[in-house]
C-alpha cells in the first residue's frame, strides 16, 4: 500500500475526493504547469482519480489548463496551474505606524497592496477604515479566505486578543470583529484567521520567502522586540500562546528601565525608537551587541535553521546592522552555530502582511479538505 493511500483520512468517498483535491491544488502551487499525468505519479493516485478532481477544480475557477508543445505522437498534454487573478485570498496588517491590505492568489504572488495611516484609538475605527479600503477592490474577485495580523498577545484558535500594549488595545475578541467587518464586505462564510505579527512574518518566511525553511525565528525589531517561531512548518504558540516573547528576555539586569517593570529587557536595547534617539555608528555597535547576544539565546534555546531579523530598526540599519552581528555573534553563540545562521528577511516590511495572507490560503486548503463536494 502507498503512503498516500495509507495516509489518507477515513471518511468513505466523498472525504477522499475532498483529500485529492486539496492535495492536487497544493501539488500544482509548488509545481506551476504541471500535467495530469504527472500529478498522478506525484501523488501516487490513479489517473481517473486525478482527472475526476481537476475536472471539479476547474468547473469551480480553481484551476486553468494550457496546451503544452507536442512533445511527439498522441495526444499532447495539458499544463494545469491555480488560476491566479480572480480567486484570491485578503490579507489585513494592523501596526503603530500603519495599516495595509493586500490581496494574494494562492501561489502568494501579489494582485493588490495598499498601505493605509497608522491605527487609530479602536479597533472598530481601525477594522473600518481596512474595510472602506478593500471594498472598491473586491468586483469580479472571490475571496477564498481572510488573515489579520496584528502586534499583541493572542489566542488564534479563540481570536481572543490578550493585550496589544502598543496600540492600548486590552481583552478584546478580535476574531469575532474581524468576522464582523468581512461581513461588512459581503464575505460570509470564509475561512478567517487572526495571527500575531511576528508569527504570521515567521510563517511568511517559511511560506513565502523563498528559503525553504523548516525551523525559524523571526525577530521584529520595531517599537517593541516580538519574536516568531515556526516549527516544521507550523507556527508554534506554546502552552499559553506567548512562545516568541523574546523582547523581555533580560540581557543585563542593571540596564535601561523597560515598559513591563523589569531592567535590561532585549526590547529595552533594540528598540526602534533607541536608534532614532541616537542613530550613530557607536549605537549601531552597541545594539549589534546586544542583538547578537538575544540572537545566540534564541539559537541555543530552540536550534532553528536561521535567525531572521525584520522591522523598523532592521530597515533603517539593514546590512551594516546584520555584518556587525555577525562579526559579534561567535562571542556568545555556541560553536555549533553559524554566524551566517543569522540573515535579513527577504520579504522587508511586507512579512507579516503576507505571511498572514499565507496562513489565509492554508486555512482555505485545509477548509476544503473537510467540506462537502456536490
Amino acid at each position: 500500500m502507498s503512503e498516500a493511500i495509507k495516509n489518507t483520512p477515513q471518511g468513505g468517498t466523498r472525504q477522499l475526493r475532498r483529500w485529492h483535491r486539496t492535495r492536487i491544488l497544493r501539488a500544482i502551487r509548488a509545481e506551476k504547469g504541471i500535467s495530469r499525468l504527472r500529478l498522478a505519479r506525484k501523488l501516487g493516485l490513479s489517473p481517473s482519480a486525478v482527472s475526476e478532481a481537476v475536472a471539479e477544480l476547474i468547473s469551480e475557477g480553481l484551476l486553468t489548463e494550457t496546451p503544452l508543445p507536442p512533445t511527439g505522437q498522441g495526444r499532447p498534454s495539458v499544463a494545469l496551474e491555480l488560476e491566479g487573478q480572480r480567486h484570491l485570498v485578503l490579507a489585513w496588517e494592523i501596526d503603530l505606524d500603519r495599516m495595509a491590505v493586500a490581496l494574494l492568489n494562492l501561489r502568494g504572488e501579489v494582485r493588490l497592496r495598499l498601505v493605509l495611516p497608522p491605527a487609530p484609538p479602536s479597533l472598530a475605527e481601525a477594522l473600518a477604515m481596512l474595510q472602506a479600503a478593500t471594498l472598491p477592490h473586491l468586483p469580479e474577485m472571490r475571496v477564498l479566505a481572510a488573515g489579520l495580523s496584528i502586534p499583541g498577545l493572542l489566542e488564534p484558535a479563540q481570536g481572543h486578543l490578550t493585550l496589544a500594549p502598543n496600540l492600548g488595545w486590552a481583552d478584546l475578541p478580535l476574531l469575532e470583529h474581524f468576522r464582523e467587518a468581512l461581513l461588512g464586505l459581503g464575505l460570509e462564510g470564509i475561512p478567517a484567521v487572526v495571527e500575531n505579527e511576528a508569527n504570521a512574518a515567521a510563517f511568511g518566511l517559511f511560506a513565502l520567502g523563498g528559503l525553504a525553511l523548516e525551523h525559524c525565528v523571526y525577530l521584529s525589531l520595531g517599537v517593541g522586540v516580538g519574536g516568531g517561531v515556526v516549527v516544521g512548518r507550523q507556527v508554534y504558540h506554546g502552552a499559553r500562546f506567548h512562545a516568541g516573547e523574546v523582547g523581555h528576555i533580560p540581557l543585563d539586569p542593571q540596564g535601561p528601565p523597560c515598559r513591563c517593570g523589569k531592567r535590561g529587557c532585549a526590547e529595552a536595547f533594540l528598540s526602534y525608537r533607541r536608534w532614532q534617539e541616537a542613530p550613530t555608528p557607536a549605537r549601531l555597535g552597541e545594539m549589534a551587541e546586544r542583538l547578537a547576544q538575544l540572537s545566540a539565546v534564541v539559537l541555543a534555546t530552540l536550534d532553528p535553521e536561521r535567525v531572521v531579523l525584520g522591522g523598523p530598526l532592521v530597515e533603517a540599519t539593514g546590512e551594516a546592522l546584520l555584518q556587525s552581528v555577525r562579526a559579534r555573534l561567535p562571542g556568545y553563540a555556541l560553536s555549533v552555530h553559524a554566524p551566517e545562521q543569522v540573515m535579513l528577511s527577504p520579504l522587508g516590511r511586507e512579512a507579516a502582511l503576507l505571511g498572514v495572507g499565507a496562513l489565509a490560503a492554508e486555512a482555505f486548503l485545509e477548509q476544503m479538505t473537510y467540506e462537502e463536494v456536490s
